[in-house]
């Protein structure tokens, strides 16, 4: 079953795949166990790496380091892989689109967090945002991935589900299809057990995703509508009232709206799931718990 195995030493891993991505992270690659590494994404107190094991497919981890400095604040805190990994779980149960997680991975010493971690399915697409700011798609093909983001975020809101980070960059074609979104990135997000639509962490979201990254409008105003109506599950009236609401933040109130609820859910108890790691089987829906020396990476 395992042909990659996920360093129980996280600080080991952390030193290891960071050698070399100093002076050029998009390059720096690697080899552990059985398969190969590439780092997608590097920050202080973050990395994700794209794991390649022999035989299988390809999957992503994303490590968190707790500066020294900062894991007092940790005890008693579930860690972010430990709520990413619960929430994208409860979303993929529910059928929501969103990358299968696998596993995930915590460290602490003296019940201080250092290192925790989370692995998911790779999803093979270019991200909405470069595929909109490249030109790839003809006018047809993006209106059909506004509806499909209308589409996805109305059907996360009304299973409950609050993202906290949407972006167009955080959305993947799957497979180069405009129409077959998946989300991916969820640390701040959370399950509610009630349809979130018109909340305030729904209005969040739904803004923006209107917007690039830097703040610039992802789409024409003819796909925004679009967008919004898919939203609105095709209630032209409704969906009329919704983008109304939407014209008047900036993106930085828009930003600073979302961080206020980020903080929210990042302290309050949410959905966490229990073990020092943890497997998710998605053919049975079954959750496992495993200890910290026994995680490991399978196709």
């Amino acid at each position: 079953m395992t042909t990659c195995e996920l360093w129980p030493d996280l600080d080991r891993a952390w030193q290891s795949t960071g050698e070399h991505s100093a002076s050029d992270p998009g390059r720096a690659s690697g080899e552990a166990a059985d398969c190969r590494w590439r780092i997608i994404k590097t920050e202080s107190r973050s990395r994700v790496l794209l794991l390649n094991a022999k035989d299988h497919a390809p999957m992503v981890l994303k490590i968190y380091r707790t500066p020294s400095r900062l894991a007092w604040r940790t005890l008693g805190v579930a860690s972010r892989a430990n709520r990413e990994f619960t929430v994208m779980m409860n979303a993929h149960r529910r059928g929501l689109s969103v990358v299968r997680p696998r596993y995930w991975l915590e460290q602490r010493r003296k019940g201080r967090l250092t290192f925790s971690a989370i692995a998911l399915d790779f999803a093979d697409g270019p991200d909405l945002e470069s595929w909109l700011v490249e030109g790839r798609g003809n006018p047809a093909q993006r209106l059909l991935a506004a509806e499909a983001t209308g589409e996805m975020l109305g059907r996360f809101h009304r299973g409950g589900l609050f993202w906290g980070t949407v972006s167009t960059r955080n959305m993947i074609l799957s497979g180069g299809n405009p129409g077959g979104l998946v989300a991916i990135d969820m640390p701040y997000a959370r399950i509610y057990r009630r349809d979130i639509t018109g909340d305030a962490d729904a209005t969040i979201d739904l803004g923006l995703s209107l917007q690039l990254s830097d703040g610039a409008p992802a789409f024409y105003e003819g796909e925004r509508k679009a967008l919004v109506r898919a939203y609105c599950a095709g209630d032209a009236n409704r969906a009329q009232a919704v983008y109304a609401e939407l014209r008047p933040p900036t993106h930085r109130e828009w930003k600073r709206r979302r961080l206020l609820r980020r903080l929210r859910n990042l302290f309050s108890k949410g959905a966490t799931s229990p073990g020092p790691g943890g497997r998710y089987d998605a053919a049975s829906g079954d959750y496992r718990v495993l200890g910290s020396n026994s995680v490991f990476l399978d196709g």
